[in-house]
């Protein structure tokens, strides 16, 4: 499907403020995989709105960061971007969570309702994620579980990075932004039967 907005080229971008903050950040983003990459597709699409892009770009470089553990951070935005159906964050993340020691198995496992081999406390990631998605709250016994681990300032930035995550879906699956073609052998997102079955979030009609 064709995209709905365009992607700034890279020159054009590279140009902006906005294109020029992301270089300094780029090394650090996503445990170095998009180093030496043009910029991706996502921060090209958003530039065409360069006052959102100036709000949310620092708000991404923010959640990328070192707050939460590299592994819990890439569970949440696989499982988010599951919930959400969203084949670019799947592919970009897919890709970021091999290199931050997820294996393949435990990747395909994000896309379960099963607690599965998952510890008690990444079932409760897994489970607030779930839980943000339908109902926009974690629920108290969930709360509890991730309190046991994680300080104040961990569970708010783990909010954020649900949110951010949810966010940039809803810009990615809306705008139709394709995947960036530097992306090596990009993952496929597995479906989401609940989504499947409720007929909720299809994809946008052709035409």
């Amino acid at each position: 499907m064709r995209s709905r907005i365009d992607p700034q080229g890279v020159d054009g971008f590279a140009a902006t403020p906005a294109g020029q903050a992301y270089a300094r950040t780029a090394r650090q983003s996503l445990n170095g995989l998009l180093a030496d990459r043009p910029p991706p597709n996502v921060h090209r699409t958003i530039a065409n709105h360069p006052a959102l892009m100036s709000a949310i770009q620092p708000l991404m470089a923010h959640v990328a960061g070192d707050v939460l553990p590299a592994r819990d951070r890439e569970m949440v935005i696989l499982r988010t971007a599951w919930r959400s159906q969203a084949q670019y964050v799947w592919a970009h993340h897919h890709a970021a969570g091999l290199m931050v020691g997820l294996s393949e198995a435990e990747i395909a496992r994000v896309t379960s309702e099963e607690a599965g081999d998952w510890a008690p406390f990444e079932t409760a990631l897994l489970q607030a994620v779930d839980e943000l998605h339908v109902m926009s709250v974690i629920s108290d016994g969930t709360w509890m579980r991730l309190g046991e681990r994680y300080s104040k300032e961990q569970v708010l930035e783990l909010l954020a990075l649900v949110g951010t995550y949810k966010t940039l879906s809803f810009i990615l699956n809306s705008c139709v932004v394709p995947l960036d073609p530097w992306l090596e052998r990009p993952a496929r997102l597995p479906a989401d039967p609940v989504r499947r079955m409720s007929g909720r979030h299809a994809r946008p009609p052709q035409g």
